[in-house]
């Protein structure tokens, strides 16, 4: 049997994150006080029996008999084969070429026919955040967008790096992912308070320049290359790759994978022996190569 005069029942009530431990471990310090079990009822406002309850409890259980005890709560609508079936027809509409918008009329009526249950509109929300769904605004793709062709590439095929310059082990090439971004801002007119039928006049800055980054990065190594312009060609392309080759080290080789722009072009890196360039596919969105891994089929590069 537990003493109640060990425990500091104040101190753990106010530790308390449930208003139910905390009401019970309140009762046993009153109890632990000396007052009466109407007395401390009246005073918790909770009916007497309850605290005769915990009380009881305490003295044969310990702390841990008051704990909340895991309640089953009442039985789902729907089993758990139609909550998957449901889950597979919300996850295909979802990854559709079509379009997977669907709206909660929908789940409701697929719920209606395939199930044959009724389900409330307010509850189909509450039902997909158990079934852990969210509403998403959903990633762009180009419709002529292949993915067996971005699986193929992301392989790195030797055949596709054989260019390389002389007999290089893998551990001694570096992989670079480069990109160019375009920044500017042209100016709108700003909203203001006028009279209804009325529309003032405001200035307007009619110019506005660009400003193009540059930027490489190679995950292997954790480092990064950038330069800013203002313009873009072949010209400002090399100085980006001279870039990559100056902190390439010695007996090193850096491979620049870049999309197919205008002055991503092989010839812009013929004045750089240790580096080389592979164009992605076209339509090659979607691409992350910081979490995919590079798969080489072999241990060293051919001549």
């Amino acid at each position: 049997m537990n003493n109640p005069k060990d425990i500091d029942f104040k101190s753990l009530a106010s530790k308390q994150k449930t208003i139910q431990m905390k009401t019970r471990l309140q009762a046993l310090s009153h109890f632990q006080d000396g007052k009466s079990r109407t007395d401390i009822a009246r005073y918790l406002k909770v009916r007497r029996t309850s605290v005769n309850k915990w009380v009881s409890i305490y003295l044969s259980e310990g702390l841990a008999g008051l704990e909340e005890k895991p309640r089953t709560g009442r039985p789902p609508f729907i089993n758990t084969q139609q909550s998957n079936q449901l889950a597979a027809y919300i996850e295909t509409s979802a990854s559709s070429e079509q379009g997977g918008r669907l709206t909660g009329a929908d789940i409701q009526h697929f719920i209606q026919t395939e199930c044959g249950k009724s389900y409330h509109p307010d509850s189909i929300y509450y039902l997909l955040n158990k079934m852990v769904f969210s509403w998403v605004t959903s990633r762009s793709k180009h419709p002529k967008q292949s993915e067996e062709l971005q699986d193929d590439f992301k392989k790195i095929k030797i055949k596709t790096i054989a260019k390389i310059p002389g007999r290089l082990p893998l551990d001694r090439v570096d992989f670079w992912f480069l990109d160019e971004a375009r920044f500017g801002q042209q100016n709108t007119t700003t909203r203001v308070w006028t009279r209804i039928g009325t529309r003032p006049r405001a200035v307007l800055q009619q110019q506005f320049e660009y400003a193009y980054l540059f930027s490489s990065v190679c995950p292997s190594r954790g480092i990064g290359q950038a330069i800013v312009v203002p313009w873009t060609n072949k010209d400002v392309m090399r100085l980006h790759l001279e870039q990559l080759s100056l902190i390439t080290e010695t007996d090193r080789q850096a491979v620049v994978i870049m999309d197919g722009a205008g002055w991503h072009t092989d010839n812009v890196a013929d004045d750089f022996s240790n580096v080389s360039i592979i164009n992605a596919p076209s339509l090659f969105t979607g691409a992350q190569p910081h979490r995919t891994s590079l798969e080489l089929d072999a241990t060293t590069l051919p001549c």
